[in-house]
């Protein structure tokens, strides 16, 4: 504990070892749709878990492996 200019104790923690950051896409499992139409070609990646995967395989959208 170190003690500030009023004589009052406080405790200064020692710096915090640093995580290294995991990208999204290897935390989590990643499936690709695209949607090709005449004018377009769009892709899409969603999580595996995400309810957005139902919903682009009622509309049309196919998935790439």
């Amino acid at each position: 504990m170190s003690v500030n200019k009023n004589g009052i104790p406080f405790y200064t923690p020692k710096k915090k070892r640093k995580r290294k950051r995991v990208p999204l896409t290897d935390r989590l499992p990643m499936r690709r749709f695209a949607l090709i139409d005449d004018v377009a070609e769009v892709e899409v990646v969603v999580p595996y878990f995400s309810p957005i995967v139902e919903l682009l395989t009622k509309d049309g959208w196919k998935e790439i492996i």
